[in-house]
């Protein structure tokens, strides 16, 4: 994936119209009938019951301790009864926990007996048997009408899949029952189980605030934060943790966010410790399933998939879960091999089939991805995920199809015939190049998506809105991004994007998509700056700052770096740090021979010692030395200094001053830089400008130097050093646009040609809807008899929206006349008259094409 550098990958609120919600049941665009048991009404009637009274025993039954649970319980034989079930069931007892629910059941026909008693039924595969509970359960909230009562009504509903209902009962029973924490907990449940995480960490961040110390919230909040803010989520776990230290769930909650930062031995010490307790816990037994598939240990698979079958057979959840998390792995093709068996073992499970829909999308297969979610929505259109992935499909019908050297490339109909001519030809150059350097040839056609609305990137890559610091994404054969319309013009260069997500396409397929993200996105980035000048360079600041003040991640916990927020853009760099150290110090057939060596399913030290005969450890003080010869002499100038700036009524003096005092300091001269241009003391502001480029020459982005150099400049209308601090941007900051377009824009010299020529690329490059640049580039081509060259571009000048459309139509109809298509031209110059009646330029050479060769002069 290539990420939004400063900003680092969420998925962010839910914004689709998709997103279920406490205030509507159903995505707006579709009618569902709400399924009702008979003799239940939709909504329960107002009450003023009496406040309930939370037992004694809840407290520690929640905290895990059961004894003492049991303890206070010793006057309440039903509650004994419930609580033995429940230490039962956490043991994995499951008969005898059915039994003790059972016994409880007599005195609580529809209390919490019932509801643990249908909730362990359907674990155990007989939903006939738990139907009738539920139903009851339901009833007994309408009659009951205690906010406690319908709490479990809404979740018998949710059971019995009628979700709006099952909404509405967890409206009113907190509206009877507002610190009531189990209730808000169970509405989180529902809407996490919809795919919406922001109404589900608001119900249990109320949950919470009634009650600090209930797990089930806490451990509900850390799965809702699992995939936006993995250090959240592992601290809410460990929240739980301290106070019930054997709870299952965040144990297994904790190793399914290690295995996604790589730390296989920390999953798998979690999930032995869970299933020392339990040996029958089915999540446990399926994620341990699928570390075993991770590892290429096809005896372990079987193993544990058949223990977990021995509790449900046919259970669709076993397949499930292993495909989905094998599909963390980047191994596509295997998670749909288990998907599609989920599916066989229930044809009728939503989850199963949605799971399956998204992840066929992800191998390219879009035709078996709809059938497959529209059999999904069939059976549960209140999926956040499913309808999002839906109604993307139907938004490709806009798309258009342009085959390339093994290459698909869909652009939407209104920006191909801008991006096609550039983004085409590049896929295929990256490819080409690419292939040749690494020798490997991918298997194909490489589908490229690019989507004109980030959002639809988002759920195309990962079935939600959000994603906001992610650009593109690669999975194998399917590169899906942004397009430059997506995002404000020089926020990203879409090209070094593109680039970028190729890279990933032939070492995911070398490694046969076993390498660690480390190394796919370390390559990619790398290749990125053998690309182009500037390009792959985002955070080199960043990392150098790191650096100086000693927070480099250490090597070996390089590939968890990319599962933190607070890390992930450093990760990125340090990691094409490291490639670049291995490319110069070993050159590229080794590094082949690395990526080649974990598709033989070698882990990352084995191929490392195989590669380079080094182990981390020994790789570690060589890596050092690397980067402090490398970024050494910047250290003094990025060392973080306590110096609290002059005030708010300070003045340009002062300002000086301050730099003046900590001329070595990078960060303290950009502090002083704009007060000054603010102040209007452009020379002061540049003498520190100045001294900050000086001090970091490779700063880019907003901390850019060169960026207020070059304008400042401009300011003081000193033409020549604009153009000198214009250029060290081109050669090292590949997203700046608006300097770019000056520079293209002051290049006017004959003798400017290949500096003009070289800025309208790279403005291109981030926007290729700029049409002065397009204009540029052709009246370059038409300079030196390139007319082909100049058709394109000028022809791409109009498709772009120009301010003038008469001035660029008249530009096309010229070079169009060049290649000899007068009739072509004469329509080019009369869509121009039409535009701007009077428009002089096209008057001419409309008269020059009507009058022929030799025709009158006419005054």
């Amino acid at each position: 994936m290539r990420a939004l550098l400063r900003i680092a990958f969420v998925v962010g609120g839910l914004c689709l119209p998709a997103t279920f919600t406490r205030a509507q049941g159903a995505p707006p665009a579709f009618t569902v009938p709400r399924i009702i048991t008979p003799g239940v009404s939709q909504q329960p009637a107002a009450s003023e019951p009496a406040p309930e009274v939370v037992p004694a025993w809840r407290r520690p039954l929640v905290e895990g301790r059961f004894d003492e649970a049991l303890a206070q319980a010793a006057d309440v034989p039903w509650a004994r009864a419930y609580i033995s079930g429940r230490a039962a069931e956490r043991r994995g007892a499951y008969d005898e926990a059915e039994q003790s629910y059972r016994v409880a059941l007599v005195e609580q026909p529809t209390g919490e007996p019932a509801v643990a008693l249908a909730e362990l039924l359907t674990l155990l595969g007989r939903r006939d048997e738990a139907v009738p509970l539920w139903s009851a359960i339901l009833r007994a909230g309408q009659a009951q009408r205690t906010g406690t009562a319908i709490g479990r009504a809404a979740r018998a509903a949710q059971a019995l899949t009628q979700v709006r209902l099952a909404n509405s009962y967890f409206q009113s029973a907190t509206n009877l029952s507002p610190d009531d924490a189990q209730i808000h907990t169970r509405w989180g449940d529902l809407f996490l189980e919809k795919f919406n995480e922001a109404e589900a960490r608001s119900s249990y961040e109320t949950a919470l605030k009634a009650d600090s110390r209930y797990v089930p919230a806490m451990v509900g909040l850390a799965r809702s934060l699992a995939d936006s803010n993995p250090t959240a989520a592992e601290a809410a776990a460990r929240e739980a943790l301290a106070i019930d230290p054997s709870n299952p769930d965040a144990i297994v909650l904790l190793a399914a966010e290690a295995l996604d930062a790589s730390k296989r031995p920390e999953a798998r010490a979690g999930l032995e410790q869970v299933l020392a307790i339990n040996p029958r816990h089915v999540e446990a037994l399926a994620l341990s399933a699928a570390i075993a598939q991770i590892e290429d240990r096809p005896a372990d698979v079987a193993a544990f998939t058949q223990r977990a079958m021995a509790v449900r057979e046919r259970n669709p959840d076993v397949p499930r879960i292993i495909g989905e998390r094998v599909a963390r792995q980047y191994r596509f093709e295997e998670a749909v091999r288990f998907l599609r068996q989920a599916v066989e073992f229930d044809p009728e499970n939503s989850r199963a089939q949605a799971s399956l829909g998204l992840h066929l999308l992800r191998t390219g297969d879009e035709a078996g991805a709809r059938a497959a979610l529209d059999a999904a929505f069939t059976k549960d259109p209140f999926d956040t995920v499913t309808y999002n992935l839906l109604t993307m499909l139907d938004g490709l019908e806009k798309f258009v199809s342009v085959p390339a050297r093994n290459l698909v490339v869909r652009l939407h109909e209104a920006e191909a015939p801008v991006l096609q001519p550039y983004l085409v030809p590049l896929a295929e150059q990256a490819l080409a190049d690419l292939s040749k350097r690494y020798a490997f040839t991918p298997q194909g056609p490489i589908l490229v998506e690019v989507f004109p609305r980030h959002d639809d990137f988002a759920v195309r890559t990962m079935g939600l809105p959000g994603m906001l610091g992610a650009l593109g994404a690669c999975f194998g054969k399917v590169v899906t991004m942004d397009s430059p319309k997506a995002r404000p013009p020089g926020t990203f260069n879409w090209a070094a994007v593109l680039w970028h997500e190729l890279a990933h396409v032939i070492t995911l397929q070398m490694s046969g998509n076993r390498l660690p993200r480390w190394l796919s996105e370390g390559i990619s980035t790398f290749e990125e700056t053998r690309a182009r000048a500037g390009w792959g360079r985002e955070s080199e600041l960043l990392f150098a700052q790191a650096y100086a003040t000693g927070r480099l991640l250490p090597l070996k916990d390089l590939n968890s770096g990319f599962a933190k927020i607070e890390t992930i853009n450093l990760a990125y760099q340090q990691a094409s740090v490291l490639v670049a150290y291995l490319v110069e110090t070993h050159g590229d057939e080794k590094l082949q021979a690395f990526v080649r060596s974990f598709g033989e399913g070698l882990d990352n030290e084995a191929a490392l010692t195989r590669a380079y005969g080094r182990t981390w450890e020994t790789l570690q003080p060589e890596f050092d030395a690397y980067v402090k010869q490398k970024y050494g002499p910047y250290v003094p100038a990025l060392t973080e200094v306590d110096a609290p700036p002059p005030g708010r009524t300070a003045t340009a003096a002062d300002w000086k001053a301050f730099a003046d005092q900590h001329a070595g300091n990078f960060r303290l001269q950009m502090v002083a830089a704009s007060p000054l241009l603010r102040l209007g003391d452009l020379a002061g502001a540049r003498v520190v400008l100045e001294r900050a480029a000086a001090l970091v020459p490779f700063a880019s982005g907003d901390a850019s130097p060169w960026r207020l150099l070059a304008s400042t400049a401009l300011k003081q209308e000193q033409a020549a050093d604009a153009r000198r601090f214009m250029v060290e941007v081109l050669d090292r900051d590949h997203t700046a646009a608006q300097t770019l377009r000056q520079l293209v824009a002051q290049a006017q010299a004959p003798e400017d040609a290949a500096l003009r020529q070289r800025a309208a690329e790279r403005v291109i490059e981030i926007d290729p809807f700029d049409a002065a640049a397009h204009t540029a580039l052709g009246d370059l081509a038409l300079a030196r008899g390139d007319v082909p060259t100049a058709l394109r571009e000028l022809k791409a000048a109009v498709d772009a929206g120009p301010t003038n459309p008469a001035e660029a139509l008249t530009s096309l109809a010229e070079a169009t006349m060049r290649s000899g298509r007068s009739d072509e031209a004469k329509r080019h110059l009369i869509r121009a008259l039409e535009t701007t009646p009077r428009h002089e330029r096209a008057q001419e050479l409309l008269l020059r094409i009507i009058d022929g060769p030799g025709g009158g002069d006419r005054r």
